[in-house]
């Protein structure tokens, strides 16, 4: 796959090296956890372009789980050793980890978003930290919620139905979340943002369902970074979300 195999720096140690083409060979196969393994190996050894392809394993849902803290972890990691792919992008997630990255830049970057039967990795990492950063920010997290999963409860799509399950939140919080927002208050501004995200993905060519996933992998992220994710399951990657 060429998201992943572009190598941009190779290491001195030759196990790292001998790790990581496992891993790009792996990808190859679509042997996703596979290829972790191998990656994360050469991560041992501080391979750049390894880092780079767990942010993108972990950002993109090609695992069973999804760990947004994980790909960024990595992918700042990539960054800070020379990767060039990172620091080109680097910017992007700095700026959604401060809240400042802007609704209109992340519909944009849906925008441009390239159907691959996964997710945008970078897109991903910035939507889930930088929605989860300006919500806490604004004080606006539980009324995000409770608007997201009201609005996502009235869905016919069952496995719609199952990422609400698995948050383990009861209905009695977001019940009436949709006409809880008051005009213009900050929770207003930040799920309309989230309507702008899921219209740029829908007319970016990604399919329905990927669309409906990345909104809910949003708010599950948030749900994990808030009191209310502590019995809350895994946020799940492509090949298990699906399920019902």
């Amino acid at each position: 796959m060429a998201l992943f195999g572009k190598q941009f720096f190779k290491s001195s140690d030759a196990q790292a090296e001998d790790e990581y083409r496992s891993g790009v060979l792996a990808v190859s196969a679509k042997n996703f956890q596979v290829a972790y393994d191998h990656f994360n190996r050469a991560a041992e050894g501080e391979h750049g372009s390894a880092y780079y392809n767990l942010f993108l394993l972990h950002g993109g849902g090609y695992l069973p789980t999804f760990d947004l803290d994980a790909a960024a972890d990595n992918f700042y990691k990539a960054a800070a050793i020379g990767h060039p792919k990172a620091e080109q992008q680097l910017y992007m997630l700095e700026g959604a980890d401060r809240a400042g990255f802007g609704m209109d830049n992340l519909a944009a970057l849906a925008a441009g978003s390239v159907e691959t039967g996964f997710l945008p990795p970078v897109l991903m990492v910035c939507a889930c930290r930088f929605v989860n950063a300006v919500s806490i920010k604004y004080g606006a997290t539980m009324d995000v919620i409770a608007y997201e999963l009201d609005a996502a409860s009235s869905s016919e799509d069952g496995y719609v139905q199952a990422f609400i399950r698995r948050t383990e939140i009861a209905p009695s919080f977001y019940r009436g979340g949709l006409n809880r927002l008051v005009e213009g208050s900050a929770a207003d501004q930040i799920t309309d943002g989230l309507n702008e995200f899921s219209l740029a993905l829908s007319r970016s060519g990604m399919g329905s369902k990927l669309g409906k996933m990345a909104r809910c992998t949003v708010v599950g992220h948030m749900i994990k970074k808030s009191y209310l994710g502590e019995n809350a399951a895994p946020l799940l990657g492509v090949n298990r979300f699906f399920e019902v």
